[in-house]
């Protein structure tokens, strides 16, 4: 049914959260506040953004960003992981015929572990923050990946985790599938949803 595939990564196609929440309790260790594991994951699920822009630092936003990034990059490759059904999924793409594409707000992290991982291979291009486009749900990004392939909009389908990742699918007109195996986006009018990256196959 669809002949390209455009997945966002973090809590798409890597288990970021986790590692994520660890960051931002160190973090928040290093300022003296005190949050629960449980209340920190549920504000990064929302965005890091706004997970950080939660607390009073006293320090500029830009600052407590590069900080938060600094301690998360320490840690991802040690600990961060792919879905265990990543692999599985991007090869039945591509055995299919068919494309992966990775469209994440995330930096040169993401190829460094999709490397570590075994993934690159499966994956035909990758547009990340190192290309300096608006964020999502704004299009321009998901638009010059489409451009840039000659990829017809009927034949692409975006996975990602979060209302912002189907927003921009349809932003720039083509179909949206959310992988939301934790319930926390229930009202999103996404064209699919899915518990399992595997269940993805009977999809596409």
């Amino acid at each position: 049914m669809y002949q390209d595939i455009i997945y966002d990564f973090d809590g798409t196609i890597s288990d970021t959260y986790p590692v994520f929440t660890e960051a931002l309790l160190i973090l928040l260790e290093r300022y003296g506040i005190k949050d629960s594991y449980e209340n920190a994951y549920l504000l990064l699920k929302k965005s890091v953004g706004q997970a950080l822009k939660s607390y009073n630092f006293n320090k500029k936003y830009s600052e407590i960003s590069n900080e938060f990034a600094t301690i998360h990059n320490e840690i991802a490759f040690k600990k961060q992981k792919p879905y265990p059904d990543a692999l599985l999924l991007l090869k039945s793409v591509v055995d299919a015929g068919k494309c992966n594409y990775i469209y994440t707000h995330s930096g040169a992290l993401v190829t460094e572990l999709m490397k570590k991982w075994g993934l690159s291979e499966y994956i035909t291009d990758t547009i990340d923050s190192t290309l300096d486009f608006p964020r999502k749900p704004d299009p321009a990004a998901l638009n010059f990946l489409l451009n840039k392939h000659n990829i017809v909009k009927k034949s692409a389908l975006m996975v990602g985790d979060r209302d912002i990742d189907i927003d921009v699918a349809h932003n720039a007109g083509i179909d949206a599938c959310l992988y939301d195996y934790e319930n926390y986006y229930p009202d999103v009018n996404a064209e699919y949803s899915v518990k399992t990256l595997s269940d993805l196959i009977n999809i596409i």
